[in-house]
């Protein structure tokens, strides 16, 4: 199913051929056969060039014999380049981007498993993939630090990155399957803790210095109300009976001074009002608390921002990593690079929150001072999660962890090494691409970079969204106007009693 090209020569040719041949641009995916006649039988030798434009000679390569009695004899019948495996040290040209280009360049930056800055994770796992094929190979590359149209004017073989394709840059360039990994941004920031509606601001965090003040300022205002209760009733301590019937309320204990009330026109509403109060808000403050310990176990997410409709709704001044994607997102209205299709939202996000945006601080931000500017709590940052993860990680504590939220901005997208527009390699990297992902050198290379995710651990306490904790506001409420309805019938109908009472002595002392 492979078509040749046939070329018959004898040996009087042998000179004439190698003129033909040698200054066309032939290279590894050329199909050039010459038939030499021997005594009967045509001898068929594979003529090729790992690349003419690199510098390198013809090369030829026995494939077998033919002959009108029996045919054609293959050597080998197998894929070709099985038989053009080693390229003889041959030398490519690779173009390939770093964020900040170094004053020295070193292939390690790109290959090494460490981070480096400027370098991104599809950088560093197509470097190793390329790396991998070099050493099986026998072939090496020249670098060149740039981005150029280099591969659209032919003036570079292969991309030593990825990239995220459009189909108008087929136009350009040529991809090479399968896709080495994937590419997706975020807006990094910590989730805000004031403020009403969209943020659903946190509230209390479970046993801090806020839960115990609060705690405290409630039994002092029990302790008045009962005191000022006691008094009423004619307590000879009325203080001393206020501070121990809380205390032993808190305990879940009852306390009673010995005293019996004299006069039965007073009762012990203020006891009765105090005991409600410390009821209502000790399950207060334990339903809440263990909502809070219940919303760890389930690992339940923080609340955060979930569209870019309460992105641009929130007080978060937008900064930016300086990277080219991102320049031409900024300096293009309608360059919808982060959806890939048109989407209205990215217009609206950029008009509002970029343009018109108020700024105190320059909109395009190097890593380390994006993500110091995300600790600030004013501010939210956009980058690819492998480099923010390199600071955060470093940087974070347990609470800025828990408090860290992020925004999708680019779904997680395939990215592809591209190489000039015909390139004669495209079939030979298509092939040995797909032979390593079968072998599993691509998952391998994935993992080599590292897992760059980071999550709340659940060890710090997670504070409940006031949107979370209404019902129990709600609650209480409902508790206080039905005690408070309660107290009024009782008010009523004692008075009533009373005044039935009194009828009822005056009749009779009438009749008397």
């Amino acid at each position: 199913m492979h078509f040749w090209f046939i070329i018959n020569y004898t040996d009087d040719e042998d000179l004439q051929i190698g003129d033909i041949l040698s200054p066309l641009n032939l290279s590894i995916s050329t199909d050039i056969v010459l038939a030499h006649y021997r005594d009967g039988y045509y001898e068929l030798i594979d003529v090729f060039n790992y690349g003419k434009i690199q510098g390198n000679s013809l090369e030829y390569a026995t494939l077998g014999t033919w002959s009108e009695i029996n045919g054609i004899k293959l050597i080998v019948n197998r894929f070709k380049y099985y038989s053009r495996w080693n390229f003889h040290n041959l030398t490519l040209r690779a173009v390939s981007v770093i964020l900040e280009r170094p004053k020295v360049f070193k292939p390690e930056m790109l290959t090494g498993l460490a981070y480096t800055a400027g370098v991104s994770a599809m950088t560093k796992i197509t470097a190793q993939l390329l790396n991998v094929l070099m050493e099986q190979h026998n072939f090496r590359f020249n670098y060149t630090i740039a981005v150029t149209n280099s591969l659209l004017w032919g003036e570079q073989d292969i991309s030593c990155t990825c990239a995220r394709i459009f189909p108008k840059w087929l136009d350009w360039v040529d991809i090479f399957f399968p896709a080495t990994t994937t590419l997706e941004t975020k807006f990094y920031y910590l989730i805000p803790d004031k403020g009403v509606g969209d943020y659903e601001n946190r509230f209390l965090t479970p046993m801090s210095s806020g839960v115990w003040w609060c705690s405290c300022a409630t039994g002092v205002a029990c302790i008045i109300i009962l005191a000022t209760a006691a008094r009423i009733e004619s307590r000879p301590e009325p203080h001393v009976y206020a501070f121990f019937s809380v205390f032993a309320t808190t305990c879940q204990q009852e306390y009673e001074d010995g005293v019996q009330i004299i006069q039965q026109a007073f009762s012990s509403q203020g006891r009765r009002l105090i005991l409600l109060v410390i009821g209502l808000t000790s399950m207060l403050l334990y339903n809440y608390y263990t909502s809070s310990v219940v919303s760890w176990l389930l690992n339940a997410a923080v609340p955060t921002l979930d569209n870019l409709d309460a992105l641009m709704k929130s007080d978060l001044e937008l900064v930016f990593e300086d990277i080219g994607y991102t320049r031409g997102w900024l300096d293009n209205p309608g360059f919808f690079y982060y959806s890939g299709y048109k989407n209205p939202k990215e217009d609206e996000l950029r008009n509002k929150k970029v343009i018109k945006g108020k700024r105190t601080v320059p909109l395009l931000q190097p890593v380390n001072t994006g993500i110091e500017l995300i600790r600030t709590g004013g501010y939210a940052y956009h980058t690819e999660p492998y480099t923010a993860y390199q600071a955060i990680s470093k940087t974070f504590d347990e609470t800025e962890l828990c408090n860290l939220g992020y925004l999708q901005m680019m779904q997680p997208a395939h990215v592809y090494i591209m190489a000039q527009r015909h390139s004669p390699y495209k079939q030979f990297f298509i092939w040995s691409l797909m032979r390593l992902q079968e072998r599993g050198h691509v998952k391998a290379a994935r993992s080599r970079i590292g897992d760059y995710s980071f999550a709340c651990s659940g060890r710090a306490p997670r504070a409940l969204a006031l949107g979370q904790a209404a019902p129990a506001f709600a609650l209480l409420a409902e508790a206080i106007l039905l005690a408070i309805f309660i107290l009024i019938i009782e008010k009523l109908w004692h008075r009533l009693n009373t005044l039935e009472r009194r009828l009822i002595l005056r009749n009779n002392h009438v009749d008397s």
